[in-house]
């Protein structure tokens, strides 16, 4: 997508700690870029004069090339635009920034500025609080809700010498209880993402282990692992945090009797990805489970959530630059696939 203009930013634009990039007001195409936005996008100005705003857009964003290019056209016009958009690095890394474009002039020639700021902790810090926020409205009110009348009910079936049924449940309600302050706990150990604290992970040894773990917890439950031999990414412990939820989900939700998961490891080099897919028989995850970890979608204030393990696999992925998706299994069930950035050896992420 080779721009018949030449413009070059002035070298003082490299000194910045914002990425800027010029654009062909009439195709929006990029004319050249400094050095902030290379580190940021991880393409070179010159590789980016060739290639597409969908080329390094995150394939789950709306943000489309004609979108782009309605947006620069409104800015050459005078109409400054800022929005935010979901940006994929050379490495297959996701990262959110917040863009301003505005009309300028650079050696006589139109052009259309963009400042590009990395928000993705601002965006964590954010997502964070709407969670816990979340939680403590939601899901803590509601499990207090139910231990209290269960209490009353324990109160009258002491008279009755009744008592097991009710404290079960009782019981059930405390460790669902537990089980919320511990997500807690590891959405706090993630709450602030930090690539340096990454290191090289082999996917298949976490995933072996998981599943082994697993296998003691639910003897009840079949397990497949299919895992291709060497698969590294850069990690921290939030993917050992995702993946635990995704099996724990895909047993503990499950309605057989003999719950079958199928985990799988594979090397993805086109998309500079390792992905994990755990394939469940067990009942669809309810849309409104799905929804409300959409970024823009409101909690409905009379919905209460089964728990928050889909919320903390989304934080830690989203705090390793990943993804997550989810699919239905075929005859039945549910495959959730979680996508972290690859490296090609263990000499990459240092």
């Amino acid at each position: 997508m080779d721009s018949p203009k030449t413009v070059t930013l002035p070298a003082v634009f490299d000194d910045l700690h914002v990425g800027i990039t010029l654009h062909d007001p009439d195709d929006g195409s990029v004319l050249d870029g400094n050095k902030r936005l290379e580190e940021l996008y991880g393409y070179s100005a010159a590789e980016l004069r060739t290639m597409a705003v969908g080329d390094y857009t995150a394939p789950s964003t709306r943000f489309s090339q004609e979108k782009a290019v309605r947006l620069i056209r409104a800015a050459a016009a005078g109409d400054s635009q800022v929005f935010e958009w979901h940006v994929e690095r050379s490495t297959g890394e996701l990262l959110w920034v917040r863009v301003h474009l505005s009309a300028t002039t650079i050696d006589g020639t139109p052009c259309v500025l963009s400042e590009i700021r990395d928000i993705t902790e601002y965006r964590a810090r954010e997502r964070r609080l709407r969670l816990l926020s979340r939680i403590v409205r939601h899901n803590l009110r509601n499990e207090m809700t139910l231990l209290m009348g269960y209490a009353d009910r324990l109160r009258a079936a002491i008279e009755k010498d009744s008592l097991e049924e009710e404290v079960e449940t009782i019981l059930d309600i405390a460790t669902e209880v537990g089980t919320l302050s511990d997500s807690i706990s590891q959405i706090e150990e993630i709450a602030s993402p930090d690539a340096t604290q990454r290191s090289p992970t082999n996917l298949p040894e976490v995933v072996e282990s998981i599943v082994e773990s697993a296998k003691t917890e639910y003897p009840n439950a079949e397990f497949t692992l299919d895992v291709d031999a060497d698969v590294w990414v850069s990690a921290d412990k939030g993917v050992h945090y995702a993946i635990e939820h995704a099996v724990e989900n895909a047993i503990e939700h499950n309605d057989q009797d003999e719950p079958a998961v199928t985990v799988t490891v594979s090397d993805v080099p086109e998309r500079n990805q390792g992905v994990v897919r755990i394939a469940d028989d067990g009942p669809p995850i309810p849309d409104v489970e799905v929804e409300v970890l959409d970024e823009e979608s409101e909690t409905d204030s009379t919905y209460h959530g089964s728990g928050v393990g889909l919320w903390v696999m989304k934080w830690c992925l989203d705090s390793l630059g990943g993804s997550l998706s989810f699919d239905e299994n075929d005859p039945r069930g549910n495959v959730v696939s979680l996508s972290l950035p690859r490296v090609d050896t263990i000499h990459d992420a240092s």
